[in-house]
């Protein structure tokens, strides 16, 4: 008896060892996947074992993330804590449920505040806490560097969803930070790709110079490619928001990456798992921040070097 009772207790401890930290990811589009690999990254690097997301995505269609919140909520009793995104996605999670008990953490938001997401950045409300990515703050400094790199450009544009207050604000401080550069910018809304193409192709005949990629639910998640491909087609200068989008073609990027922003997330994560209360753990302000140039995007746009502009940069892609 006494060997089968210490067997037992043996394997309990062995299951227990072996539990899945088992969390929900809430993204609204594949866009947003390099965030939780820097999170789940983030998590193994802080010894957290077993790690095991479930990932719901919104494949870019706001019904399809409101479908797939709902989703989440339902299965609430099978997670540890719930990831999400950015800010819409945790806007959708509060709109369902205001009474969320279980802690949510953004793995890199804009204008959480503007969203309705908390009243204190330092004492986190409705139990949702994480990231704040600086991106719609960013836009005055983004909208400097664009001068400075195309001073002959008086004139951009900008796509944004206007149904969310945080693409409004980011596009009024984007038309604000214009002002003071003698650059004029104009918001414009866009439905698809083939709207998006035919406001670029006659952008130059409209006496426009450039685009303002802004924080933006469609263009993050999707347009930005879009906008890539048609503006370098069409030899339009853009000012994009991450390293990643550099890459991707953007001549010039000022922001973080979506993998750094997850990466950081995963630390506030860790507090939760360790059992600390959301309202205790405030939200963090993006740490990376980098300027990064392209600098092949930019001889394509006839851009001459200029080596002040490139000692700006935290990083040149050649």
């Amino acid at each position: 008896m006494r060997l089968f009772i210490i067997l037992l207790c043996f394997l309990t401890l062995l299951s227990c060892s072996k539990e899945d930290t088992k969390i929900a990811v809430l993204i609204s589009g594949e866009g947003r996947m390099s965030k939780v690999r820097g999170f789940e990254d983030g998590l193994r690097a802080l010894g957290v074992k077993n790690i095991k997301l479930d990932v719901y995505v919104g494949d870019n269609n706001l019904k399809k993330l409101e479908e797939k919140a709902i989703e989440v909520i339902n299965k609430l009793d099978e997670y540890k804590l719930i990831a999400v995104g950015g800010s819409i996605e945790a806007y959708y999670l509060k709109k369902l449920k205001p009474d969320m008990k279980k802690p949510v953490v953004i793995m890199g938001g804009t204008a959480v505040k503007a969203w309705g997401l908390t009243d204190s950045m330092s004492r986190p409300t409705y139990n949702i806490t994480g990231v704040d990515n600086l991106n719609a703050e960013l836009m005055e400094k983004r909208m400097e560097i664009f001068h400075r790199i195309f001073p002959h450009i008086k004139k951009v544009v900008v796509f944004c969803t206007p149904q969310f207050e945080a693409s409004k604000l980011a596009t009024r401080i984007t038309v604000k930070a214009g002002e003071k550069y003698g650059i004029r910018v104009v918001p414009v809304s866009v439905r698809d790709a083939l709207d998006l193409e035919y406001v670029i192709s006659h952008m130059k005949e409209d006496g426009f110079g450039g685009i303002i990629i802004t924080p933006c639910f469609y263009t993050e998640n999707f347009l930005t490619s879009y906008i890539l491909q048609y503006a370098n087609f069409y030899q339009v200068p853009v000012m994009c928001l991450s390293p990643e989008q550099a890459k991707g073609g953007c001549p010039v990027s000022y922001g973080s990456s979506g993998y750094e922003q997850g990466y950081q997330a995963a630390f506030i994560a860790y507090r939760l798992l360790k059992g600390e209360q959301v309202k205790d753990v405030p939200f963090e302000k993006v740490r990376n921040i980098k300027l990064v140039i392209n600098q092949k995007a930019l001889r394509e746009l006839g851009i001459p070097y200029d080596p002040q502009i490139i000692s700006l940069a935290d990083q040149v892609l050649r």
